[in-house]
């Protein structure tokens, strides 16, 4: 029984990576000049959308089935993330974000005697490079950004019997981001591609996660010269490639692995490699002076339709407060 529920558990473990990421502007900095952010978060989930039907004796009877909500152990993730861009030149600009992570789970608690893991997450560094100041006569900005994720930071345990900070592999995001600025705030809209590569810390028992689109949404409107409200949409949907070693399907059996569709489950549901996601937010942004700013925000998992449908990963809500200064 533990080791099934430490299996089960990681489901929501490696989603709220999504929820808690920043959607970044398509704005470089001046040479020379910074932006720096500390937000501190609080992600809780005890719900979850999935595809994985079973029968009364828990027999796996589809995983391809309409995404529903069902209930699971609760989770909570309390991060404080420094996010950083730096002006190389006016035209490019070096970006990082660095994630420290306090992990509680209901299950780790029941079956193991401790919360979750806590410590650095994964790491991203990028580069952004502005490649257009007015697209098509629309005024609008267009910038290309590269983003790598890097899993040192933390130990990756095995994965049916330990929760980690991550997936424990790398991973490198594309992306087209448009910038506009209207006579009332901005808009941005951020078009990446992510090649997700595979984790091989316990080779032969080896996966790799399916790669992703990722479309993001933003605009920010000013109520007054100190308060403006910012919203936010954010899709993430798998391409379907994922990947499990035969040896990781045979060792899932001595964890309470399902006997039919193991390598579906074990995808969808058990280490979450291929996640479906729309998520909707809202910030108020408080300019304290022209290079200070307090930022509070509210995110939550949403339903969707059609191919805009979350599915095989977590229903959580993300609260944050961000301290913003400008240099």
């Amino acid at each position: 029984m533990r080791k099934r529920r430490l299996m089960i558990l990681l489901i929501v473990a490696v989603t709220s990576i999504f929820l808690s990421s920043e959607a970044f502007s398509a704005w470089t900095q001046p040479k020379g000049h910074s932006y720096n952010q500390l937000t501190l978060s609080y992600y809780k989930t005890v719900k979850k959308f999935t595809t994985i039907e079973r029968d009364a004796d828990n027999r796996v009877t589809s995983t391809t089935a309409r995404p529903y909500v069902d209930e699971q152990e609760e989770f909570t993730s309390t991060k404080l993330t420094y996010y950083g861009e730096y002006g190389i030149t006016d035209n490019l600009t070096v970006t990082a974000s660095i994630p420290y992570d306090w992990q509680r789970s209901n299950d780790t608690m029941k079956y193991a005697g401790e919360d979750g893991p806590s410590g650095i997450g994964d790491i991203n560094l990028g580069l952004r490079h502005k490649l257009l100041d007015n697209l098509l006569g629309t005024g609008a900005l267009m910038s290309v950004e590269g983003t790598l994720k890097i899993p040192k930071a933390y130990d990756y345990g095995y994965p049916f019997t330990d929760l980690s900070l991550g997936l424990g592999q790398y991973d490198f995001t594309l992306a087209l981001v448009f910038g506009k600025a209207f006579s009332k705030g901005y808009g941005v809209l951020n078009i990446g591609y992510m090649y997700a590569f595979e984790n091989t810390e316990y080779d032969p028992v080896t996966f790799k996660p399916s790669d992703q689109i990722k479309v993001t949404l933003v605009r920010e409107y000013p109520v007054t010269p100190k308060l403006a409200v910012r919203g936010v949409l954010s899709w993430l949907r798998s391409v379907g490639n994922a990947e499990v070693s035969d040896e990781l399907i045979n060792a899932s059996y001595e964890y309470g692995g399902a006997a039919s569709n193991g390598d579906a489950v074990i995808i969808k549901e058990t280490l979450v490699l291929e996640p479906n996601d729309l998520n909707g937010g809202i910030a108020l942004v408080v300019k304290i002076t022209p290079k200070m700013q307090t930022v509070l925000s509210y995110n939550r998992d949403l339903a969707g339709a059609g191919i805009f449908s979350t599915s095989n990963t977590g229903l959580g809500d993300n609260l944050g407060i961000a301290f913003v200064y400008m240099h």
